[in-house]
């Protein structure tokens, strides 16, 4: 298995599948899907108080909020500053952050992207302006610098100034990023061609600065990645992928171990993508599909523990009428039109909310959820959701402060939890 694969799932309102009602799909599919229901809201209400509107989190266990007034706290693991808070290897009490931390110099944040396991972990702000910030690791080039990757630390966000954004992936050894002129850009290792780049010149180097991804031409709406595998959802609706890896996450037949040029994976309809660790989802109308990885935890949610090449149908129960998917780790969730939330996969820690720890391969209703979810983010170890009042709750592990509850400890929380802001 790819350790290095980084990104969490995140879905968020702005982000996630509302026009829920577009046509096409498969044709294996169309005559089992729900008819649509009416778009969904994802829209924040605001009771509470601070208010989130966004989270996104990294499969090693940080999480990260954007607020109402623009600003952001992140918590949990700091190793490599990944929190943004001007301040890391400092010794034990900075490593971890079990309280929401503000992040420097950031005002007017409207989505951030987090990613990365252990000394790798990095995280980015998108402002209301186009401009992208990012900050922790730097070991790969996954922050946008020009400079050559550096193993130090950069707790304070630094502004990519190549880069005006819509929104950016962060996938542990590379980022992608939907530009304000709706093209796919790309930055950090492209050891796999995961970059998107023409393939003229052979992947040298540790890392590649921001640049379009000139291997698609088309504008794009949506992106996600491994970390040696990248997707995007063209304005069609159509899927394509590209990169290389071992556990088959193209979602595609190639010929190739490492593919370079984006080619289209047989889902029609596709309003979003998301990855986990070496496997990836897709949302189409009335169905979530996955693909890749060993699937040894469940974590395509097919019922069934066989590994799949091409995407495959996730067994929501029939009523369960899915409008977002977030994968990350080994697991995924899904949001139905109801706003309740399904889970599958990893269990081991906890984070499907079931006294066995057990994996399930089966979806799992999540219980104890006070408001509709209108947000997930999913780490190795624990899930957060965004509710509709703009509070967060979070279960699972809690060793590295990752649920947000003002200490960390080595216990399983099953029960979710609201996050505590100062």
């Amino acid at each position: 298995m790819e350790t290095d694969a980084g990104d969490a799932g995140a879905v968020q309102q702005a982000d996630a599948a509302s026009e829920v009602g577009d046509a096409g799909q498969d044709a294996g599919d169309a005559a089992a899907a729900l008819p649509p229901p009416q778009p969904y809201d994802f829209a924040v209400t605001c009771t509470a108080n601070p208010c989130v509107t966004r989270i996104a989190a990294s499969g090693g266990g940080h999480t990260c909020a954007v607020l109402q007034d623009g600003t952001v706290r992140c918590w949990g693991a700091n190793v490599s500053g990944q929190l943004g808070t001007g301040a890391s290897d400092a010794g034990p009490a900075s490593e971890y952050e079990a309280t929401p931390r503000r992040v420097v110099g950031v005002s007017n944040a409207t989505s951030v992207a987090a990613a990365g396991r252990g000394s790798s972990g990095s995280s980015c702000v998108v402002s209301a302006t186009g401009e992208v910030a990012c900050f922790g690791s730097n070991v790969w080039g996954q922050l946008g610098r020009a400079s050559a990757p550096s193993n130090e630390a950069q707790p304070e966000p630094v502004v990519i100034d190549a880069l005006r954004a819509k929104s950016v992936t962060l996938a542990g050894k590379f980022a992608l990023a939907l530009g304000t002129d709706d093209r796919l850009w790309s930055w950090g290792t492209n050891d796999a061609f995961q970059l998107a780049r023409q393939p003229s010149v052979p992947p040298a180097g540790p890392s590649s600065p921001p640049a379009r991804a000139d291997t698609i031409s088309s504008s794009v709406r949506a992106c996600a990645g491994t970390g040696r595998n990248g997707f995007v959802v063209g304005d069609t609706g159509d899927l394509l992928s590209w990169g290389g890896g071992t556990a088959e996450q193209l979602g595609r037949v190639s010929s190739l171990r490492q593919d370079p040029l984006p080619a289209r994976v047989a889902l029609s309809g596709v309003s979003s993508v998301t990855a986990g660790a070496t496997h990836a989802c897709a949302l189409t109308p009335g169905s979530v599909h996955c693909w890749g990885g060993t699937n040894e935890h469940g974590q395509l949610g097919t019922g069934v523990r066989a590994q799949e090449m091409l995407p495959a149908r996730v067994a929501l129960p029939k009523d369960v009428y899915p409008v977002a998917v977030a994968a990350g780790g080994d697991g995924a969730c899904a949001i139905a039109a109801t706003g309740e939330l399904y889970c599958w996969g990893a269990n081991g820690a906890g984070q499907l909310g079931i006294e066995t720890r057990q994996d399930q391969p089966n979806p799992t209703r999540i219980e104890g959820l006070t408001e509709q979810v209108v947000g997930v983010a999913v780490m190795d170890d624990a899930v957060c959701a965004l509710l509709r009042g703009g509070s967060v709750a979070c279960w699972g592990d809690n060793l590295l402060g990752q649920l947000g509850r003002g200490s960390r400890d080595g216990d399983i929380h099953l029960e979710a939890a609201p996050v505590v802001f100062q």
